[in-house]
């Protein structure tokens, strides 16, 4: 898993690159209609379409207007998810580089990485152990209920709150727990199965109560392939 990667599973959504500001699909907007702009700072997620007009329509089902709330949220969630992933690694390649003197750390792919984690080829300390017990506990930041939840928030934010998306969103979270099933190399830790049965009933429960993307599945990636990686240090 790339770290610049965060959480396309269904025709609804185009890639992050779709993401265009606001105001620069308003300006193209009223120049076809021959009327003056108006800038904002709202990001639209707009489905790639023949007929620009249609899908310009901000009642349209497959344009998402995402608030500056919303945007907070996922650059939020993005950047932790990084600095998080980024915090493994460089606790994999310290352990490494203590271990093994021969080892060239600047060989060290995200594949291997897993791999030696899966497979349990580095000595973990009772200080490091402790730390992925804690992460991964009930309470912890790496546990089922933070890890689901933050999958959530990711998901309401990226859908604009738009309860119609939630079985896509979903989707897009199971494929991002195969993309991660794929780059782990093996069976996921029961934790991760776990955190996807939580998140997916918190986003059916919001849809109902209240009643994606590529971008769902990527952050569903990183979660679930870092909280693997906490996992194998607690063996």
């Amino acid at each position: 898993m790339n770290t610049n990667q965060i959480l396309s599973a269904t025709n609804t959504y185009q890639t992050a690159e779709s993401y265009k500001k606001s105001s620069d699909s308003k300006t193209a907007e009223t120049q076809s209609a021959g009327t003056e702009s108006t800038e904002t700072s709202a990001v639209v997620y707009e489905k790639n379409s023949t007929d620009k007009a249609s899908t310009r329509n901000s009642k349209n089902k497959n344009y998402v207007t995402l608030t500056k709330e919303n945007q907070a949220v996922i650059a939020q969630l993005k950047a932790d998810a990084e600095q998080r992933t980024a915090q493994l690694r460089s606790l994999v390649e310290s352990m490494i580089s203590k271990q093994n003197q021969a080892f060239q750390i600047g060989t060290l792919t995200d594949s291997k990485m897993y791999e030696m984690l899966r497979k349990g080829q580095l000595e973990v300390s009772p200080e490091v152990r402790a730390k992925a017990q804690a992460d991964i506990a009930e309470d912890g930041y790496w546990g089922v209920e933070q890890t689901s939840e933050r999958l959530f928030s990711f998901a309401k934010a990226i859908s604009g709150g738009d309860t119609s998306k939630a079985e896509d969103l979903i989707n897009a979270m199971e494929k991002g727990f195969k993309q991660a099933t794929k780059s782990w190399g093996d069976t996921l830790p029961d934790i991760c199965q776990k955190t996807l049965d939580s998140a997916t009933e918190k986003i059916r429960s919001w849809a109902k109560d209240s009643s994606g993307s590529s971008e769902m599945a990527d952050a569903a990636q990183n979660a679930f392939e870092t909280q693997a990686g906490t996992s194998a240090l607690d063996k």
